[in-house]
């Protein structure tokens, strides 16, 4: 049984690493979300400062229009006074053009604030359009690299998976099949026991299934995790051992 151990453990890395190099790949586009949330709202706030500016130029042309007609009833007034021929006509002509006079003043000076106001909008809207650029191009260039990482990942994928195939295919369907359940409940199926304890679950085994273990003759599991277990001392000696001497 040592042979299918050693199978189920080189699966295992494999899978681990796949696993591992998966989740880095589909985790790589969520990296522009913020950088989209942003610019999101930055082309809102735009399209918003764009409509206030197109109602404010029509705004603006409508007053410019209607002071254009007082001008001219301003002239019309003036004619008046000076067409006038009694007292009673020239009072009446003189209020007017002062009435007309005040209204042009008074509009142009608003016309006067709106044209700043305008200006100053204009202002902010072109920085907020080389704001939006700028990130834009950051973005484009982000997904740009994403896009090469995820290439570079899906090779690496291929690479880690090669011989996964045959491996599995040495592998006994019976224990196949309780490895691909354990991973997928649990995330990794097989565990080392060192000092008697599960490393997937650190419980104590039963000193007698230790016992089994040492001797390699069956594939046992853990009695709380479920894991297929094995000592890790019979599969990977500790570091420090001493190697071997040499045949005579």
């Amino acid at each position: 049984m040592k042979d299918q151990l050693i199978y189920l453990l080189e699966l295992q890395t494999i899978d681990t690493k796949v696993k591992e190099l998966e989740a880095a790949r589909q985790g790589l586009p969520t990296r522009t979300e913020p950088l989209r949330r942003d610019l999101g709202k930055l082309e809102t706030m735009l399209g918003g400062e764009r409509q206030k500016l197109a109602e404010t130029e029509a705004w603006k042309k409508q007053q410019a229009e209607l002071l254009a007609r007082e001008q001219e009833a301003l002239r019309a007034a003036k004619g008046k006074l000076q067409g006038s021929k009694t007292g009673k006509e020239y009072n009446a002509a003189s209020r007017e053009v002062d009435n007309k006079r005040k209204s042009i003043h008074d509009r142009e000076a608003e016309l006067k604030k709106v044209s700043e106001a305008l200006s100053g909008s204009a202002a902010v809207i072109e920085e907020r359009d080389g704001a939006i650029a700028g990130l834009r191009a950051q973005l484009a260039a982000e997904e740009a690299e994403i896009a090469t990482k995820v290439e570079d990942l899906a090779r690496q994928i291929a690479e880690a998976s090669a011989g996964r195939d045959e491996l599995r295919a040495r592998i006994d369907k019976g224990w196949l099949k309780t490895y691909d359940t354990l991973a997928g409940k649990r995330g990794y199926a097989v565990s080392p026991v060192v000092g008697g304890t599960c490393q997937g679950c650190q419980m104590r085994i039963p000193p007698q299934l230790n016992n089994i273990l040492a001797r390699m003759e069956s594939l046992e599991m853990c009695p709380r995790c479920g894991r297929i277990i094995y000592r890790k001392e019979m599969i990977e000696p500790p570091a420090d051992a001493a190697p071997e001497p040499p045949p005579a």
